[in-house]
Protein backbone atom coordinates (compact mmCIF):
# COMPACT_ATOMS: atom_id res chain seq x y z
CA UNK A 1 0.00 0.00 0.00
CA UNK A 2 2.88 2.53 1.18
CA UNK A 3 4.44 1.44 -2.21
CA UNK A 4 1.01 2.22 -4.36
CA UNK A 5 1.02 5.76 -2.80
CA UNK A 6 4.71 6.72 -3.56
CA UNK A 7 3.91 5.97 -6.89
CA UNK A 8 1.19 8.00 -7.16
CA UNK A 9 2.53 10.95 -5.56
CA UNK A 10 5.78 10.83 -7.91
CA UNK A 11 3.33 10.44 -11.10
CA UNK A 12 1.39 13.18 -9.90
CA UNK A 13 4.80 15.19 -9.39
CA UNK A 14 5.63 14.36 -13.02
CA UNK A 15 2.51 15.64 -14.35
CA UNK A 16 2.34 18.33 -12.42
CA UNK A 17 5.93 20.03 -13.18
CA UNK A 18 4.57 19.32 -16.82
CA UNK A 19 2.22 21.60 -16.09
CA UNK A 20 4.13 24.45 -14.75
CA UNK A 21 4.93 26.81 -17.65
CA UNK A 22 8.36 28.31 -17.70
CA UNK A 23 7.65 31.94 -17.42
CA UNK A 24 9.04 34.16 -20.33
CA UNK A 25 11.87 36.43 -19.85
CA UNK A 26 11.52 39.91 -21.22
CA UNK A 27 13.74 39.08 -24.22
CA UNK A 28 11.06 36.29 -25.16
CA UNK A 29 8.40 38.70 -25.40
CA UNK A 30 10.01 41.35 -26.80
CA UNK A 31 10.19 38.58 -29.44
CA UNK A 32 7.11 37.14 -29.54
CA UNK A 33 5.77 41.43 -29.69
CA UNK A 34 7.92 41.69 -33.07
CA UNK A 35 9.66 45.05 -32.39
CA UNK A 36 11.66 46.62 -29.96
CA UNK A 37 10.98 49.02 -28.24
CA UNK A 38 13.39 52.42 -27.30
CA UNK A 39 13.13 55.47 -25.54
CA UNK A 40 15.31 58.14 -27.60
CA UNK A 41 15.81 62.09 -27.39
CA UNK A 42 14.55 63.83 -30.26
CA UNK A 43 16.04 67.29 -29.37
CA UNK A 44 19.80 65.88 -28.53
CA UNK A 45 21.46 66.30 -32.06
CA UNK A 46 23.90 64.71 -33.03
CA UNK A 47 22.60 61.64 -30.61
CA UNK A 48 18.68 61.78 -30.94
CA UNK A 49 16.94 64.71 -33.60
CA UNK A 50 14.68 65.16 -36.32
CA UNK A 51 15.40 66.97 -39.22
CA UNK A 52 13.39 67.20 -42.30
CA UNK A 53 10.81 64.77 -40.74
CA UNK A 54 13.46 62.22 -40.18
CA UNK A 55 14.68 60.75 -36.87
CA UNK A 56 18.54 60.07 -37.13
CA UNK A 57 21.66 59.76 -34.63
CA UNK A 58 24.00 58.08 -33.07
CA UNK A 59 21.78 56.79 -30.11
CA UNK A 60 19.36 55.96 -33.31
CA UNK A 61 22.26 53.61 -34.75
CA UNK A 62 23.07 52.37 -32.14
CA UNK A 63 18.96 51.33 -30.73
CA UNK A 64 18.58 49.58 -34.43
CA UNK A 65 21.78 47.72 -34.38
CA UNK A 66 20.12 46.15 -31.13
CA UNK A 67 17.18 45.60 -33.24
CA UNK A 68 19.18 43.80 -35.61
CA UNK A 69 20.66 41.65 -33.26
CA UNK A 70 17.69 40.72 -31.54
CA UNK A 71 15.83 39.77 -34.93
CA UNK A 72 17.91 40.02 -37.46
CA UNK A 73 16.09 43.13 -39.02
CA UNK A 74 17.08 46.91 -38.05
CA UNK A 75 13.62 48.19 -39.21
CA UNK A 76 12.00 45.65 -36.36
CA UNK A 77 12.04 48.78 -33.67
CA UNK A 78 9.45 51.76 -32.09
CA UNK A 79 10.81 54.85 -31.23
CA UNK A 80 9.20 56.58 -28.53
CA UNK A 81 10.40 60.29 -27.18
CA UNK A 82 11.87 60.75 -23.87
CA UNK A 83 13.31 63.08 -22.04
CA UNK A 84 15.86 63.38 -18.88
CA UNK A 85 13.59 63.43 -16.45
CA UNK A 86 10.86 61.10 -17.72
CA UNK A 87 12.96 58.26 -19.38
CA UNK A 88 13.82 56.08 -15.93
CA UNK A 89 10.12 56.73 -15.20
CA UNK A 90 9.16 54.87 -19.02
CA UNK A 91 11.29 52.25 -18.57
CA UNK A 92 10.05 51.10 -15.36
CA UNK A 93 6.42 51.44 -16.28
CA UNK A 94 7.30 49.02 -19.14
CA UNK A 95 5.98 51.89 -21.68
CA UNK A 96 9.98 50.96 -23.22
CA UNK A 97 12.22 48.08 -23.40
CA UNK A 98 15.36 50.11 -23.00
CA UNK A 99 16.58 53.59 -22.84
CA UNK A 100 19.10 55.06 -25.42
CA UNK A 101 19.11 58.67 -24.84
CA UNK A 102 22.70 60.56 -24.11
CA UNK A 103 22.20 58.61 -20.33
CA UNK A 104 25.07 58.65 -18.22
CA UNK A 105 26.16 55.54 -16.22
CA UNK A 106 26.32 56.31 -12.66
CA UNK A 107 26.53 55.27 -9.48
CA UNK A 108 22.70 57.05 -8.11
CA UNK A 109 21.29 55.29 -11.47
CA UNK A 110 22.32 52.24 -10.91
CA UNK A 111 20.26 51.67 -7.39
CA UNK A 112 17.16 52.22 -10.15
CA UNK A 113 18.57 50.47 -13.67
CA UNK A 114 20.68 48.49 -15.15
CA UNK A 115 23.73 49.70 -17.63
CA UNK A 116 24.86 48.10 -20.87
CA UNK A 117 28.46 48.26 -21.75
CA UNK A 118 29.47 51.96 -22.51
CA UNK A 119 28.94 52.78 -26.03
CA UNK A 120 30.16 56.73 -25.97
CA UNK A 121 32.59 58.52 -23.36
CA UNK A 122 31.22 61.99 -23.28
CA UNK A 123 31.78 65.02 -20.81
CA UNK A 124 30.16 68.06 -19.38
CA UNK A 125 31.39 71.19 -20.68
CA UNK A 126 29.72 74.87 -21.08
CA UNK A 127 28.12 77.01 -23.72
CA UNK A 128 27.83 80.56 -24.12
CA UNK A 129 26.96 83.43 -26.41
CA UNK A 130 30.04 84.62 -28.33
CA UNK A 131 29.20 87.91 -26.54
CA UNK A 132 29.22 86.96 -22.84
CA UNK A 133 31.54 88.26 -19.95
CA UNK A 134 31.54 84.59 -19.18
CA UNK A 135 35.32 83.90 -19.58
CA UNK A 136 35.95 81.04 -17.41
CA UNK A 137 34.07 78.29 -15.44
CA UNK A 138 34.83 80.17 -12.35
CA UNK A 139 32.76 83.31 -13.84
CA UNK A 140 29.82 81.19 -14.15
CA UNK A 141 29.07 82.11 -10.08
CA UNK A 142 27.90 85.65 -11.50
CA UNK A 143 25.75 84.75 -13.93
CA UNK A 144 23.03 82.24 -14.99
CA UNK A 145 23.75 78.55 -15.30
CA UNK A 146 21.10 76.63 -17.24
CA UNK A 147 20.55 72.63 -16.30
CA UNK A 148 18.31 70.48 -17.57
CA UNK A 149 16.31 68.41 -15.57
CA UNK A 150 17.06 64.77 -15.14
CA UNK A 151 20.91 65.62 -16.28
CA UNK A 152 24.28 65.58 -14.50
CA UNK A 153 25.01 68.87 -14.92
CA UNK A 154 23.57 70.67 -11.63
CA UNK A 155 25.81 68.14 -9.78
CA UNK A 156 28.48 68.95 -12.05
CA UNK A 157 28.11 72.45 -10.56
CA UNK A 158 27.53 71.11 -7.16
CA UNK A 159 31.15 69.24 -6.97
CA UNK A 160 32.49 72.41 -8.67
CA UNK A 161 31.28 74.79 -5.90
CA UNK A 162 30.12 77.33 -8.48
CA UNK A 163 27.32 78.96 -6.63
CA UNK A 164 25.36 80.10 -9.92
CA UNK A 165 21.86 80.85 -10.21
CA UNK A 166 20.61 78.02 -11.78
CA UNK A 167 17.79 77.84 -14.13
CA UNK A 168 16.44 74.43 -14.86
CA UNK A 169 14.69 73.77 -18.55
CA UNK A 170 12.98 70.85 -19.24
CA UNK A 171 14.35 69.90 -22.33
CA UNK A 172 17.39 70.66 -24.58
CA UNK A 173 15.23 73.36 -27.09
CA UNK A 174 14.17 75.02 -23.97
CA UNK A 175 17.70 75.06 -22.54
CA UNK A 176 19.19 76.14 -25.87
CA UNK A 177 16.76 79.59 -26.00
CA UNK A 178 17.27 80.65 -22.11
CA UNK A 179 21.02 81.25 -23.41
CA UNK A 180 21.83 84.64 -23.57
CA UNK A 181 24.39 87.11 -22.42
CA UNK A 182 24.34 86.67 -18.83
CA UNK A 183 22.81 83.01 -19.03
CA UNK A 184 25.01 80.03 -20.43
CA UNK A 185 24.46 76.32 -20.28
CA UNK A 186 26.28 73.01 -18.98
CA UNK A 187 25.46 70.28 -20.44
CA UNK A 188 27.45 67.13 -22.28
CA UNK A 189 29.87 68.49 -24.98
CA UNK A 190 29.05 66.23 -27.88
CA UNK A 191 25.43 68.03 -27.80
CA UNK A 192 26.52 71.52 -27.73
CA UNK A 193 28.75 70.73 -30.29
CA UNK A 194 25.95 69.84 -32.36
CA UNK A 195 24.08 72.84 -31.35
CA UNK A 196 27.00 75.08 -32.43
CA UNK A 197 27.61 73.61 -35.62
CA UNK A 198 24.25 75.04 -36.58
CA UNK A 199 24.28 78.17 -34.34
CA UNK A 200 27.51 80.23 -34.90
CA UNK A 201 27.12 82.91 -32.40
CA UNK A 202 27.59 80.12 -29.54
CA UNK A 203 30.92 79.58 -28.31
CA UNK A 204 31.69 76.15 -25.74
CA UNK A 205 34.36 76.11 -23.17
CA UNK A 206 37.32 73.37 -24.19
CA UNK A 207 37.88 72.08 -20.67
CA UNK A 208 35.34 69.08 -19.76
CA UNK A 209 34.19 69.76 -16.41
CA UNK A 210 33.25 65.91 -16.26
CA UNK A 211 33.61 62.30 -18.13
CA UNK A 212 30.80 60.56 -18.12
CA UNK A 213 29.83 57.42 -20.29
CA UNK A 214 26.70 56.31 -22.07
CA UNK A 215 25.27 53.68 -22.03
CA UNK A 216 22.08 51.51 -22.22
CA UNK A 217 19.62 51.39 -19.72
CA UNK A 218 17.35 48.40 -18.97
CA UNK A 219 15.27 47.28 -16.22
CA UNK A 220 17.10 45.11 -13.51
CA UNK A 221 16.81 41.41 -13.64
CA UNK A 222 16.72 41.19 -16.96
CA UNK A 223 19.90 39.60 -17.54
CA UNK A 224 18.93 37.77 -21.13
CA UNK A 225 17.97 41.65 -22.32
CA UNK A 226 21.01 43.07 -20.60
CA UNK A 227 23.17 40.51 -22.61
CA UNK A 228 21.85 40.83 -25.63
CA UNK A 229 22.72 44.61 -25.53
CA UNK A 230 26.28 44.06 -24.16
CA UNK A 231 27.15 41.38 -26.97
CA UNK A 232 25.97 43.92 -29.94
CA UNK A 233 28.02 46.78 -28.31
CA UNK A 234 30.90 44.82 -27.82
CA UNK A 235 30.56 43.10 -30.99
CA UNK A 236 30.04 46.61 -33.17
CA UNK A 237 33.16 47.97 -30.97
CA UNK A 238 35.45 45.01 -31.97
CA UNK A 239 34.37 45.01 -35.67
CA UNK A 240 34.77 49.23 -35.44
CA UNK A 241 31.22 49.80 -36.37
CA UNK A 242 30.80 51.84 -33.31
CA UNK A 243 33.96 53.95 -34.19
CA UNK A 244 32.15 54.21 -38.19
CA UNK A 245 29.01 55.41 -36.26
CA UNK A 246 30.88 57.55 -34.10
CA UNK A 247 32.51 59.39 -36.84
CA UNK A 248 29.60 59.73 -39.18
CA UNK A 249 27.39 61.98 -35.98
CA UNK A 250 30.79 63.46 -33.86
CA UNK A 251 32.76 65.53 -35.88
Amino acid sequence: MKKFLIIIILIFCVFLCGCIKEEKTSLDEIKERGNLVVGVKFDAKPFGYIENDNLQGFDIDIAKKIAKEIFDDESKVEFIEVNSENRISKLMSGEIDIIVATMSDTQERRLIVDFSEPYYISGQSVLCKKDTEVASVADLKNHNTVVVIGTTAEKTLRKLYIRSNVIRALNYNEAFNAVNKDTCLIADEALLQGFVADNKDYQIFNKKLSQEPYAVAIRKDEPELKQMVDYTIKNLEHSDELEKIKNKWIK
